[in-house]
């Protein structure tokens, strides 16, 4: 996945964002930003600029997350769950960014059930910010963004990241779909949505 230049980010978020490479430096971490902070650094169009960060990590590197940013903590991690999500979130301010650190995130929609695993993800198609100190943030690839938004029911989120698939070429995001499929538990019905939204029809009906 090719990297992705300078977008527009306020001097608050783009601090936010320095102060946790550089809290996490040198601890091996794997993490990446998603939401709609990792929507917008990769060209998904929004109603409104973003406010917070979430952070996406695998569970075994939770607890070293949290400890690197814990002078921001604003309340100590626990286990979460509801009838849509499970997880392990902390929360944290970072210069007056609200800062969401998501570990071990799954969430069960649909008839399917979807573990995202940071690290894999990382490694499958993972773009990188190019902007000096912030080279080595990595955002959560579109795939996994579709995937998210379509189970939550985000029409308009999961439109928007569609019709930017379909623009970039849907081959890829198609590939990695088939590889996260593999992984995970996706009904038919979920398989089927996320399909017609990578398709070539500009107008797309995703089946609900």
């Amino acid at each position: 996945m090719k990297n992705t230049g300078s977008i527009a980010l306020d001097g608050a978020m783009l601090s936010a964002l320095k102060t946790i490479v550089e809290r996490s430096a040198g601890r091996k971490l794997t993490w990446l930003v998603g939401g709609s902070t990792g929507l917008m650094l990769q060209g998904v169009p929004l109603a409104a600029a973003p406010r917070d960060l979430d952070v996406y990590i695998d569970r075994e590197q939770a607890a070293a997350m949290h400890e690197a940013l814990k002078p921001y903590a604003v309340d100590e991690q626990e286990e979460s769950q509801t009838p849509l999500y499970r997880s392990i979130l902390s929360h944290y301010d970072i210069g007056g960014v609200k800062v969401e650190l998501v570990g071990a995130f799954e969430v069960r929609a649909l008839d399917s059930e979807y573990k995202v695993e940071a690290g894999y993800l990382s490694a499958l198609g993972a773009a990188r910010l190019t902007q000096p100190g912030l080279d080595n943030v990595r955002l959560m690839p579109l795939i996994h963004e579709l995937i998210f938004n379509v189970m939550r029911a985000r029409a308009d989120r999961y439109e928007a990241i569609a019709g930017l698939c379909r623009r970039l070429g849907p081959a890829v995001h198609k590939e990695m779909l088939d590889r996260l499929a593999a992984r995970n538990r996706f009904s038919p019905a979920l398989t089927g949505i996320l399909e017609r939204l990578l398709g070539d029809s500009q107008t797309i009906d995703p089946g609900f």
